[in-house]
């Protein structure tokens, strides 16, 4: 798979390209840092930027994976206008909510996640809204998008280059050497 970075928070910047470089991309995430962006959640910006980056690429299946809390606080567009924006393009959102408690069943908690919004923005592009709330359910859910979506193709081929000059060079050399010896009295 071809895999991007878009995060976003007083707003959305590309931290990593589209590539066949999964690993790169991994560390990527590894390395960056939390509020780097700003502290807000543009959730719609985010998603935006990933439409732009995907809506010209020639695959089967284009998918958007947002990993978030589903509270927009910063965005200039409505995340509902923006998932409908994918489903024009024909891209799935999968969301995932990611965090410890719900708006829905515990309103007053600071860290509450609004699953409601994940949801509606999953639906309205055509993909699924998951429920996370530790790492092992992140595997889980990680595998079970892998699944729905199945990439048949391979990575396109590494070129490899093989020196060959060494074997006209040793030729060369070897009828040099023969002159040389030929052309002595």
């Amino acid at each position: 798979d071809s895999v991007g970075l878009v995060v976003f928070g007083d707003r959305a910047y590309v931290a990593a390209a589209p590539t066949h470089d999964v690993a790169s991309v991994a560390h990527v995430i590894e390395t960056s840092v939390i509020g780097i962006s700003g502290k807000s959640t543009a959730i719609a910006d985010g998603i935006g930027l990933a439409i732009k980056r995907l809506r010209d690429r020639d695959a089967k299946s284009r998918v958007i994976v947002l990993l978030s809390d589903g509270q927009d606080t910063s965005g200039s567009t409505d995340p509902l206008a923006a998932a409908d924006l994918a489903a024009k393009y024909g891209i799935r959102i999968y969301t995932i909510a990611l965090g410890p408690a719900d708006l829905e069943s515990d309103p007053t908690s600071r860290d509450a996640v609004d699953t409601a919004s994940l949801r509606d923005i999953a639906v309205a592009a055509n993909g699924k809204m998951f429920r996370v709330r530790n790492t092992q359910e992140l595997r889980s859910v990680t595998e079970t998008i892998d699944a729905l979506e199945p990439s048949p193709s391979k990575a396109p081929p590494i070129e490899t280059w093989r020196e060959l000059w060494i074997w006209p060079a040793g030729l060369a050399l070897c009828l040099l050497a023969g002159s040389l010896l030929v052309g002595r009295p």
